[in-house]
């Protein structure tokens, strides 16, 4: 199918696009909503061990009794420790009249700040930390999964049925983790959500990208980044608002309702591209017919023998991942764009998980780090292609990873100064969220035409290992304790994203280049001043490769 005529008859984005480009786009905003739930559902508010025999024992102190049996009971926390009282052993008294400590078999919860945690119901506290993090883990498993299944659910069953399939069962399986008290079944359930999270986004991203013409795909394309920082915003008010985990997942999963109706052929089309590529002509004409008529344009006669022609010209044939390492230059250059995509992906979650150490207000603090992402993304929509993918991808990175650093020598010398912290946080937040909606472009126009499909799905695979690393580090604290813990992470996150900014510099400027198309193009990439009027990667190539990164 030529599409070329299609949008120099009906239009690039009139009303029909618009309203595909914004639905679609719109679950983005559902996706950024139930993403990040596990910050709050998996939450450890403050605890220490219960006082043996004392069954109504609370962590708020109810009076001077209460207070003189827990120092008779409860040992008192090193001075390093951010926390009063130990929180994983209690005093028990020998019958010889000397003193042990024990560990804790229940502890009482600090409900000043969550009603309610999944993590607090389940105790992964003290020997059972690491199930935070393994829960939280799982999640990006199931993203990876999806990463890999969802473009080919999408190829053979279309992309509006495997979009609607995921977001109705990411409205089942999100609703079932709010009745799950059982910690196998949260984990299975929060895999799915994982999973159906990406088998909605990708979809909804490709159909979009091809109803619209070439002159607005950036926009629709980046229009989905927005969107997830909108969800991000709207989680930390309902969290605001509802310190219950339970119900939190039940508000948060109730927008997949309005989705719905997207299964009717009258509310939204399945892809005219994907109906001709399956041999589904006819079904493909009524899409294209009704396409004309929002868009109030008259189709001439014989339109579809022109659009229906079949295209003589091939392109070059497609490669394999391999291809990628089959000379020292595309190898070095694959290897380095992994590592950024791994250590932007790391950095960025890991700083969400982190959050509660950087300041006194939870909550304001997450939405702050939510916000930042805006003015992040409208920045690289204005200056990519002014100032180059290449500028843009170093500075964001070192930028962000220094402001982290910086962050170290706050936490460890200035702890009554938690401004300055969440200043420094937030800067490196930006510069995360800039590096994030850089790398996209820039790999994808580094990536010769033949392996690009390979390329982008390579390195979104290592993106999802670094989300899924992301809660470990982001736990260290609680792992290694002490203030040199409450710093190790972001240590961490901030050295990793100097190192993803020191290998930006060793690839070349893609901005007004001509893109590679074969194997020996990449080769020889940026090894010359060619410039190029007008560059657009092709849409064969991004149905394909979908930004799923931010998920």
């Amino acid at each position: 199918m030529q599409f070329d005529l299609i949008y120099k008859e009906i239009g690039e984005y009139g009303r029909f696009q618009r309203w595909v480009v914004w639905v679609a786009s719109s679950t983005s905003v559902y996706a950024g909503l139930l993403i990040l739930t596990s910050f709050f559902v998996l939450a450890i508010p403050e605890h220490r061990c219960a006082i043996p025999g004392w069954d109504n024992d609370t962590y708020a102190i109810q009076d001077d009794t209460h207070l003189a049996a827990i120092n008779r009971t409860i040992p008192l926390a090193p001075s390093t420790e951010k926390y009063k009282y130990d929180q994983c052993h209690y005093l028990k008294l020998d019958d010889d009249g000397t003193e042990h400590r024990e560990q804790c078999e229940r502890w009482v919860y600090d409900k000043s700040i969550f009603k309610t945690s999944l993590g607090a119901e389940l105790n992964m506290v003290c020997d059972q930390k690491i199930l935070k993090s393994n829960a939280q883990m799982v999640n990006f498993a199931g993203i990876f999964a999806g990463s890999l299944l969802s473009g080919i659910f999408s190829d053979k069953f279309g992309r509006k049925t495997t979009m609607c399939a995921s977001l109705t069962l990411i409205l089942f399986c999100s609703f079932g983790m709010a009745w799950s008290s059982n910690y196998i079944v949260f984990m299975i359930l929060t895999f799915l959500v994982g999973f159906f999270n990406v088998g909605q986004w990708m979809p909804s991203f490709v159909i979009k990208i091809e109803f619209v013409g070439p002159s607005m795909r950036r926009f629709s394309g980046y229009l989905s980044s927005f969107m997830s920082s909108f969800g991000h915003i709207g989680l930390a008010a309902i969290a605001y608002g509802i310190r219950d985990w339970s119900t939190l997942l039940i508000v948060a999963s109730l927008p997949g309702i309005i989705y719905l109706p997207l299964w009717f052929k009258s509310v939204f089309p399945e892809s005219a591209r994907w109906l001709c590529t399956r041999g589904r002509t006819d079904e493909a004409k009524s899409v294209i017919k009704r396409w004309a008529r929002w868009n109030k344009v008259k189709l001439p006669e014989k339109f579809f023998d022109k659009v229906l022609a079949v295209e003589e010209e091939q392109g070059p044939t497609q490669g394999q991942i391999w291809d990628l390492f089959s000379n020292k230059t595309m190898c070095v250059r694959t290897m380095l764009i992994f590592i950024i995509w791994l250590v932007v992906c790391l950095g960025y979650y890991g700083l969400t998980f982190n959050i509660g150490d950087l300041g006194d207000d939870l909550y304001l603090n997450f939405m702050l780090q939510s916000l930042v992402e805006l003015p992040a993304n409208i920045l690289c929509l204005l200056i990519l292609d002014r100032v180059g993918r290449k500028p843009v991808m170093i500075g964001s990175m070192l930028i962000g990873g220094v402001a982290l650093i910086g962050t170290i020598f706050t936490l460890l010398y200035l702890p009554d100064k938690p401004v300055v912290t969440t200043v420094l946080a937030l800067i490196g937040k930006m510069g995360l969220s800039a590096g994030f909606s850089t790398v996209y472009i820039f790999s994808s126009e580094l990536f010769p035409t033949v392996v690009r499909n390979a390329g982008m799905g390579a390195s979104s695979c290592m993106a999802r290992i670094g989300g899924m690393v992301a809660p470990y580090i982001a736990d260290l604290d609680r792992l290694v304790g002490g203030k040199f813990g409450v710093a190790l992470p972001q240590l961490v996150f901030g050295s990793l994203s100097i190192v993803g900014g020191i290998a930006a510099i060793f690839l070349p400027e893609t901005l007004n280049r001509y893109l590679p198309e074969t194997i020996e193009d990449g080769k020889n990439f940026g090894k010359n001043n060619d410039i190029h009027i007008e560059k657009m990667v092709e849409i064969s190539t991004i149905e394909k490769t979908a930004d799923t990164s931010k998920l």
